[in-house]
């Protein structure tokens, strides 16, 4: 049986999910990580080293000065030729987003380099029980995050077709910076945070600005990245301020519907494109249709899902592509409806794919009108 190719990663894992879960390291500078068979090797400054041999997953930390020897190498082609001398390494596996430069360098050299699958480790996927702990506690903090949003509007008054609180005009940015905030403050960072009202809503990615007003949906999408494990959480909730119209109701409750269908779906084993269809004809039967409209699409127009973990959009997806759910694989359970002349609703929960069925691992209140 022929051996594998070696695993080559460079890259900065604050940046790479593969290579933070392969090392459980975080590093902000590129380094060269190699995985031989079953024993994994780091590659990187002086800066990193002593913390390096302390925190990585590894089975051995190796110095750029090491490697770059009485020749005193400079280029980085050369610090990665030695390395991979050293292991006797002369085939590879590269992910997909590996540096045309240099893989081509490294052809020159007559190493032979191939692109693996994505994802590059599909075991990244099933979730250990310390990952799935990492995300139970990033849901905690994203839920305290929006309640205290959703306290802030709860307190606003109503006046002349705006909000306000503590006398000034509550408005996206302010709301969005007391999730931030409050985020910070329990060691998460969260960016591109959504709070999007009225028709700025029916944009499912509006961050939103300006103003918010009563009697619209107010999508509030918080995503935040725990500092220390690099794990995050995906919640989003609708709400509305004051009394919401029949139809905007009516649709809450149809999006309701259709995730509570979803998850229902949710097992080991289930082709994932099932999750997505469920969602899909509860809102159809419900009479909310998916098109394009003056070439602009409106209703249900993104897919159910997504697996969750190191990064915020990873394998499993939960849309019409066929990929059988897996236990241990965690996902997200989001539909939506998005009409420019309604707003938009989207509601969204974290759940854990189990043997018997699922686990809702989000839980905070979806209460519409507020």
């Amino acid at each position: 049986m022929p051996v594998p190719p070696a695993k080559l990663i460079v890259a900065t894992s604050e940046q790479n999910a593969d290579l933070l879960w392969a090392t459980g390291f975080f590093v902000p500078d590129p380094c060269i990580f190699i995985q031989k068979g079953r024993r994994k090797y780091l590659m990187l400054s002086d800066l990193e080293f002593a913390r390096a041999q302390k925190e990585a997953r590894v089975d051995q930390v190796i110095s750029y000065d090491e490697l770059r020897g009485t020749k005193k190498r400079t280029r980085f082609i050369d610090i990665l030729d030695a390395a991979l001398k050293r292991l006797k390494v002369r085939r590879l596996e590269v992910p997909s987003d590996f540096s045309l430069e240099l893989a081509d360098q490294l052809r020159r050299r007559k190493y032979r380099v191939r692109v693996g699958a994505e994802p590059f480790y599909p075991e990244r996927a099933v979730k250990r029980k310390d990952e799935v702990d990492a995300i139970r506690k990033a849901i905690r903090a994203t839920q305290y995050a929006i309640k205290q949003a959703i306290f802030t509007l709860q307190q606003s008054h109503i006046r002349k077709g705006r909000l306000y609180w503590r006398g000034k005009v509550l408005t996206s940015e302010r709301l969005k910076q007391i999730i931030n905030l409050t985020l910070m403050e329990r060691g998460y960072v969260a960016r591109h945070t959504i709070v999007a009202g009225g028709r700025q809503a029916a944009d499912p990615h509006c961050t939103g600005f300006g103003p918010l007003k009563p009697h619209q949906a107010i999508v509030m999408d918080v995503f935040p990245r725990c500092e220390k494990t690099g794990y995050h959480a995906d919640i989003t909730r609708t709400v509305c301020k004051g009394l919401a119209p029949d139809k905007l109701k009516e649709m809450y409750r149809a999006v309701q519907a259709a995730q509570s269908a979803a998850i229902k779906k949710i097992r080991h084993n289930v082709d994932a494109s099932l999750v997505h269809q469920a969602a899909a004809d509860v809102l159809e039967k419900r009479g909310w249709k998916t098109e394009r409209v003056n070439g602009t699409p409106q209703g249900f127009i993104h897919s159910t899902g997504h697996g969750l973990g190191l990064e915020i959009h990873e394998y499993p997806r939960v849309s019409q592509l066929k990929n059988k759910l897996k236990a241990g694989n965690v996902v997200t359970a989001e539909p939506g409806l998005y009409y420019p002349d309604i707003g938009g609703i989207r509601i969204e929960d974290d759940v854990l794919v189990t043997k018997s069925g699922c686990e809702v691992l989000s839980r905070l209140s979806k209460r519409f009108e507020i």
